[in-house]
């Protein structure tokens, strides 16, 4: 498998484990309350072997290097350029075939083609179908022009030998392909062809016209080769895969529906490091997969084009794209369900751009090592995880997480691989590796605890701290943790370290006292820049801003669960609109940071009022604030 496209990524320095901060708050005669006094005492560093690892600088994924390192594509715009005077038209007439050249020979309702040249069918075949035998160096067009084949025992188009074959849809027509259930092979270790539409050689399927292709044995459309989609209206159904190219499967135009009882798109080339990838450039694409949308043995790239996708209805765990070196997105609007991951590679996830809309089963986006997100707008409606990596890393872009448990999570990938089992009961005496999940004693509490329920600092378990990092440093990031669990996951959960330099991160958080807005247990949360604000509703896991920072912070505690829809305002002494937040989830614990707090000034927490308008972040101007009741005086620290 290729690893030369695997991206570096920028650990900055040795990061100190960190504690949870906690901001000072004196209360009025409402039930707010501070996180200070005993809580602060109780904190304490994590151990002092539990560092981040210096990592190289980050160099991005670049679509450009990315496409050239693979194969180029055999398509040329010349490949479909023929002289009209030099083509040969063949008749199909149901059990027959009538043409005008040597290079033509008709065996019943068999057609072959032995000799380079354009060749344009029309008619029908009931049973029978069309090879093509030529020689290693010839090139071969097929017009197809309103034709009607069926093969009951075999593929209805056959490249057997060729160069380059080019299937043309003619302008205006419908053309169907059908095979049977069952295929006649000359002998018991022949297994070929194995698709409606077949081809040993490089395949173009282009044209203005429709393509039908009913795939009843095993895949719609296959080349042994690279295949190349330029234009048309492509409808494929197929008891497995819908469309497989070997080496590469590359769309440029058209639109390509596809139905299949396994991958909807597939290159499966595994051996040679610059093949086996999927490359969507334009077009519109609906694809219906049993088991895996788009699979790729090396990369899937979205450049360009509207991708649809519904994954995994037979097998269970398909996914809308899985690229098992790389899935790079650039461009074009995705929409992918999956009832897996919706997006998964065993390596790395790069998204550059494009508009996604994702709902999975598992994860939005897993990559097992790597998930970097530069631009875009991503959208994860439904997911178990939202984004899940070794490292993950936001320098840009609109991300929307909706998710049962973690919204970002960095772990270990063979912990993530088993993250339905409940965590390794660790003994005593016994080392556990780093990125292990340790399953917690029931009933376990938080240290750190202040009087009047105050939380946060100290509070959350201590585990094993691995090599795992978020790097949040620009964009906007909005998560929301659902009700679905019995125990939900954590805004942010890193089993290692979380740097925050910029951006903007909002959370509305778990409300089972279990899990929190961010969760770093014995890692570091360091924040030199940006916004975060989250809730959730405290618990043995509550933790805040971390030792190290820069930037003040403030951890709040309001004493009481507030309900979903609270208004958390928050203003300087001058009366000036720091934050206001609209938590989409119950809450009775507050974490902030931003670079308009000033480390010892004190600042008014409100609680309630209302908010007008529509926002995307669930943040609000202050013309949008019609005050509710202040709840106490806080005051940021580092």
């Amino acid at each position: 498998m290729r690893r030369t496209q695997t991206p570096k990524i920028f650990r900055a320095g040795i990061l100190a484990a960190a504690i949870a901060l906690t901001g000072c708050v004196a209360t009025d005669s409402t039930d707010a309350s501070g996180g200070g006094g005993d809580a602060a005492a109780a904190a304490t560093e994590a151990p002092d072997d539990i560092v981040a690892a210096d990592i190289e600088e980050t160099a991005a994924v670049d679509v450009e290097v990315v496409t050239t390192d693979n194969q180029e594509s055999h398509f040329d715009s010349d490949d479909l350029e023929y002289d009209e005077s030099e083509v040969v038209s063949v008749s199909l007439d149901g059990t027959s075939a009538t043409a005008d050249s040597p290079a033509v020979s008709v065996d019943q309702s068999t057609v072959t083609i032995t000799a380079e040249g354009v060749y344009s069918f029309s008619g029908a075949l009931d049973d029978g179908g069309i090879i093509v035998d030529a020689a290693d160096e010839d090139d071969v067009t097929l017009i197809l022009d309103g034709v009607d084949i069926t093969n009951a025992d075999g593929a209805a188009i056959a490249v057997m030998n060729a160069d380059d074959a080019v299937v043309i849809m003619a302008d205006g027509s419908t053309n169907t392909l059908t095979d049977g259930a069952d295929y006649t092979f000359a002998d018991v270790e022949t297994d070929e062809p194995n698709a409606t539409l077949f081809s040993t050689a490089d395949l173009t399927i282009a044209g203005d016209g429709a393509l039908v292709v009913n795939g009843n044995y095993n895949d719609g459309i296959a080349s042994k080769d690279g295949l190349a989609i330029e234009a048309g209206t492509i409808t494929v159904s197929a008891a497995d895969d819908g469309i497989r190219g070997k080496d590469y499967v590359v769309i440029d135009g058209g639109t390509v529906t596809v139905d299949a009882g396994g991958d909807g798109i597939k290159a499966d080339n595994d051996e040679d490091v610059d093949r086996g990838y999927v490359q969507i450039n334009g077009g519109d694409v609906v694809l219906a997969a049993g088991d895996d949308g788009v699979q790729a043995a090396t990369d899937v790239i979205v450049i360009d084009g509207q991708v649809t996708i519904d994954a995994g209805s037979v097998s269970g765990t398909g996914r809308a794209l899985q690229g098992d070196v790389l899935v790079l997105v650039s461009g074009g609007v995705i929409d992918g369900t999956a009832v897996d991951d919706a997006i998964h590679s065993n390596d790395t996830v790069t998204i550059d751009g494009g508009t996604l809309t994702l709902a999975a089963g598992d994860d939005g986006i897993h990559g097992d090592l790597f998930v970097t997100v530069n631009a875009g707008s991503i959208t994860i409606t439904e997911s178990f995880e939202g984004i899940e990596a070794e490292v993950i890393t936001i320098n840009d872009g609109a991300i929307d997480i909706t998710s049962s448990d973690d919204g970002l999570n960095v772990a270990s990938s063979e912990a993530a691989a088993t993250a339905a089992d409940p965590g390794v009961a660790a003994e005593p005496g016994v080392p556990v590796e780093p990125g292990t999940e340790v399953a917690q004693p029931v009933g376990r509490g938080g240290g750190g605890r202040g009087a009047g329920g105050a939380g946060g600092a100290g509070g959350a378990p201590v585990e094993a701290v691995g090599d795992y990092y978020i790097y949040i440093n620009g964009g906007t990031t909005v998560i929301t943790i659902t009700g679905d669990l019995d125990e939900q996951g954590d805004g942010i959960d890193a089993n290692g370290h979380v740097e925050m330099t910029g951006g903007l991160v909002v959370v509305s958080g778990p409300t089972d006292t279990r899990n929190s807005a961010v969760d770093y247990s014995g890692g570091s949360f360091v924040m030199s820049g940006g916004t975060f604000i989250g809730t959730n509703v405290d618990g043995r896991n509550s933790e805040g801003i971390g030792v190290g920072s820069s930037q003040a912070s403030m951890y709040v505690t309001t004493g009481s669960v507030m309900s979903a829809g609270t208004v958390v305002h928050i203003e300087d002494a001058d009366g000036e609109n720091v934050v206001t937040f609209d938590p989409a989830n119950d809450y009775s614990v507050i974490v902030f940071s931003s670079p308009d707090l000033v480390e010892g000034e004190s600042y008014d927490v409100y609680l309630g009022g209302t908010v007008t308008g529509d926002s995307a972040t669930d943040l609000y101007e202050a013309a949008d604030y019609t005050a509710g009741e202040l709840a106490g005086t806080v005051t940021a620290t580092l």
